[in-house]
């Protein structure tokens, strides 16, 4: 049996500590100072009580009262809670220290793992979901970390060590207070850690996540529905999984609206208890003066073990939660990658062969038996339908996804046998939604390669066309993009990722729809700034406009998953096939007009 799988799979605050790596060390350095902290907590209590009992012993006789002996109980007392106060504040700084550390590192293997996963794990996960474990769930995990790692500690060290010293005392009296809290913790296991409770839990944060999925793509479509005056009824689903949320919670809350309030009674009752015991030995004594100071520490204590034992309690039922975060975040870490290889093989030049490439999400197929070779310094177009396929095979050539069947190579190298790393320096992509990420333009820019000067950023800007209008921003290159700083607009977003892909200059270049977007003004743009971004480079272009890829050196036509056509732009009209029939109608849209003649529409 494979040993790895043989494993039990580790959960909650185990995997949690195994997931902090070196920083651990920061968690385990904050509950031993917590410890000390409790126990410092723990010594004015004493010193009360002792100080309680010199008085009360001395009652009759004042001056037999040791002053000497009160006065420092009460400085032991003062530099304990000097002692706490500063124990605890060194141990919350490395709890948060290391919860921040934490955090940061969770965020980064996360955002690193998405990068190595299949774009397929996209197309089965919702926005929404991921954004969920990336913000809500880790977010969860360093509020765990930073301040209730402490209390847990605390709580479990100051209840253990108060039944000792009550014990210590009086024995009876103990087992008085002790009494609702077998009864308490009883009722908790039966109440929350049952089955169904766990169960709840889980759909509790489904409920959860699919509203925040759907939220996410209620706000992308705002523009839809804001065009067409609709309200957020129009969007059923999204109606429907906050009703959902709304009433799970209102399920729940009327589900232990009586149940949790008997609890909480019951967990804070020991004075219930100790009161009849005290009095029925305070009568049974036979001195009165010695007893009355255990009498007031077991009020005073007794009744204080409820807090932090409920603390203890209310932590049980976060850690719950965090389990079921870590849970999520697992997910995200332990998905299966594309699988790297052990080999080094480095491209020879930069063709691009497909062999017989067959591949399907899941069960649906997308591309059939596709087969044709790009040479180097030529540019490939892809045309046909939506739906077609054409994107996915422009993906393909970066391995996003692992073919069925079928062979893709780069420079006579199989992709699977080029490390992902080399084979991204190898391929630039333009994709028909220019993503801005929310920094500086520079910056955005920059992204293409991290290393270039400012120079090389302004140069690769100026061969973008968009140095001019950057220019007239208010900061220029340092201007913010997105919410606090500037919005651009498709045309200009798409002249942004054109120069950061001249700045990697890869000699590969994926084009996917780039002037979709963009406005007759941006458009001319756009293709002057292609002549700059495709030089002496091989060049696969997706379109949907067709006036773009008439001088390409081939043209694929993709119907349906497969190629059903393919030469120059002459020979594709002159075969009067699917290219011919697109051409028609392209140049019959981009002729058409509308005439006003006497105030009607012709």
């Amino acid at each position: 049996m494979n040993m790895k799988h043989s494993k039990k799979k580790k959960t909650g605050l185990i995997r949690l500590l195994e997931i902090a790596g070196r920083k651990k060390w920061w968690l385990f350095s904050s509950m031993i100072l917590s410890v000390f902290a409790t126990i410092a907590q723990f010594i004015p209590f004493i010193a009360v009580y002792l100080i309680i009992t010199e008085l009360a012993g001395n009652a009759t006789n004042i001056a037999a009262i040791d002053q000497s002996y009160v006065y420092r109980l009460a400085y032991i007392s003062l530099a304990a809670v000097g002692a706490f106060g500063l124990l605890l504040y060194v141990s919350s700084m490395l709890s948060h220290i290391a919860a921040f550390n934490i955090l940061y590192e969770i965020r980064i293997k996360l955002a690193d793992k998405l990068s190595r996963l299949p774009m397929g794990y996209f197309t089965k996960k919702a926005t929404g979901e991921i954004t969920k474990v990336m913000s809500t769930d880790v977010e969860r995990v360093e509020l765990f970390i930073a301040h209730h790692i402490p209390d847990i500690t605390s709580a479990i060290v100051f209840p253990i060590l108060l039944i000792i010293y009550l014990f210590s005392v009086d024995w009876r009296l103990a087992l008085a207070a002790l009494v609702p809290f077998p009864i308490a913790i009883a009722f908790q296991i039966i109440m929350f850690n049952s089955q169904a409770t766990k169960e709840k839990y889980k759909q509790y944060h489904d409920a959860l996540e699919k509203m925040n999925a759907t939220v996410v793509e209620y706000v992308r479509g705002m523009p839809v529905v804001k065009v067409f005056n609709q309200s957020v009824d129009a969007f059923i689903r999204l109606k429907k999984d906050i009703f959902a949320y709304r009433d799970f919670t209102k399920g729940i809350t009327k589900q232990y609206s009586t149940v949790y309030p008997a609890f909480l009674t019951i967990l804070s009752s020991s004075l219930f208890f100790i009161i009849p015991v005290a009095t029925m030995l305070l009568l049974q004594s036979p001195s009165y003066e010695n007893f009355i100071p255990k009498v007031f520490l077991f009020m005073i204590l007794g009744g204080g073990m409820f807090f932090p034992l409920f603390k203890l309690m209310w932590i049980g039922g976060f850690l719950r939660e965090i389990s079921i975060g870590v849970e999520r975040i697992d997910n995200i870490l332990l998905s299966t990658e594309i699988p790297e290889t052990n080999k080094s093989c480095i491209p020879q030049d930069t063709s691009i062969e497909f062999k017989n490439v067959t591949f399907a999400y899941d069960d649906t197929s997308v591309l059939k038996d596709v087969s044709f070779t790009s040479k180097p310094n030529t540019i490939t177009a892809l045309v046909g339908p939506s739906g077609a396929g054409k994107t996915t095979i422009g993906l393909l050539i970066a391995r996003f996804w692992d073919i069925n069947n079928g062979e893709i190579k780069v420079g006579g190298v199989g992709i699977d046998e080029i490390r992902i790393e080399d084979l991204m320096d190898h391929v630039s992509f333009v994709f028909q939604d220019g993503f801005m990420f929310f920094d500086t333009i520079e910056e955005n820019i920059r992204m293409g390669n991290k290393t270039a000067s400012k120079e090389e950023v302004i140069k690769a800007a100026k061969a973008a066309q968009c140095h001019e209008f950057i220019e007239q921003l208010p900061k220029g290159y340092e201007t913010l993009v997105g919410e606090g700083g500037t919005y651009l607009s498709g045309g200009e977003q798409q002249r942004i990722a054109l120069a950061r892909a001249i700045l990697k200059d890869s000699p590969i270049v994926v084009l996917d729809e780039a002037t979709a977007y963009a406005d007759p003004e941006n458009e001319a743009k756009i293709l002057a700034s292609f002549a700059e971004l495709t030089k002496g480079k091989t060049v696969i272009v997706i379109a949907h406009r067709l006036s773009t890829i008439t001088n390409a050196d081939q043209i694929l036509v993709i119907d349906k998953g497969s190629i059903v056509e393919r030469g120059k732009h002459e020979v594709l009209i002159s075969n009067k096939g699917l290219y011919w029939r697109m051409w028609e109608a392209y140049s019959k849209s981009r002729d058409w007009t509308i005439n006003v003649k006497g105030g009607r529409s012709t």
